[in-house]
């Protein structure tokens, strides 16, 4: 099959998709032919000082050829996700696919933490994604299958460990933020075995190295998009599209590393709108 046509009649939600990884995710399953609901608190305008909105990255992908919807979603307020699943169903109906992209971590110190930073984060990061999956859950089951992604973190894996300060100037103050990205993992999990009987696929991607993003940027670091901390945004984007592409029979409970990935799978890292390669990988066989 063209893998600019894999997705062909499938309804993907990205959420978060105004900028940064989503962006990269949403493009990439719209090259495959996937019609994308770009879902972003920045609708109208940008947020948290960035540039970019939905509508932007919708002209993007309708200037290759593809097409997609965007719509306003705060992850984070459960009045802005209940509206956002109507309004799917209205627009487009049925999610085939969702992708829980979307966040802005907050690398405070425990006693620095409002209340509002703490509910705004767990909702952002967890309770959030759980209700956009509960809301459209049923109608992938009804229509006999599905595929859910969560955007997983090297947090999660990489403990700290002595001399301590070593890792919170590499990672940051990430308590909370590696705590709720841990929690996230485990519902992937959980829900892979919950929905294998329905049909539907749940994993995770997560980047090997940082990606260059707005938000990375934003943190006035010494180094550039160049440097080996980091890792192209499209291999992240063709690791989304290679877990959602298959069912669950072949693929589910998978905590996939972007490139590293690739590598195992041999999938040929293509650009963002699918027309030129990135990094070619040859699938290997084994010998009968």
């Amino acid at each position: 099959m063209d893998s600019r046509q894999s997705l062909a009649g499938r309804v993907a939600v990205v959420t978060g998709s105004s900028r940064g990884i989503g962006r990269a995710i949403a493009t990439r399953l719209a090259s495959a032919g996937a019609h994308v609901v770009l879902a972003a608190r920045s609708v109208d305008r940008p947020t948290s000082g960035f540039s970019g909105t939905v509508h932007d990255v919708a002209e993007a992908i309708r200037a290759f050829g593809g097409t997609a919807t965007p719509l306003g979603l705060d992850v984070a307020d459960a009045e802005s996700r209940v509206a956002f699943v109507k309004a799917c169903h209205n627009e487009v109906g049925t999610v085939d696919i969702l992708v829980n992209n979307a966040g802005t971590p907050l690398y405070k110190t425990i006693d620095e933490y409002s209340a509002h930073d703490l509910r705004n984060q767990i909702g952002m990061y967890y309770e959030g994604p759980l209700h956009l999956i509960s809301m459209l859950v049923p109608r992938m089951k009804a229509k006999g299958g599905g595929a859910i992604l969560a955007l997983g973190s090297s947090s999660v894996v990489k403990l700290p460990k002595q001399p301590y300060a070593d890792h919170l100037a590499y990672f940051g103050i990430d308590a909370l933020y590696a705590s709720l990205k841990s929690a996230d993992h485990r519902l992937a999990f959980g829900l892979a075995a919950e929905l294998y009987e329905h049909n539907i696929a749940v994993n995770i991607v997560a980047p090997v190295r940082a990606v260059w993003t707005p938000g990375l940027e934003n943190l006035g670091l010494e180094f550039g998009p160049d440097h080996p901390a980091i890792e192209k945004e499209e291999h992240i984007a063709e690791a989304a599209l290679a877990l959602v592409l298959e069912p669950p029979s072949v693929r589910t409970g998978v905590l996939a590393w972007s490139y590293e990935f690739l590598d195992e799978i041999g999938r040929t890292t293509m650009s963002l709108d699918g027309k030129s390669v990135i990094e070619e990988r040859t699938m290997v066989t084994a010998e009968a």
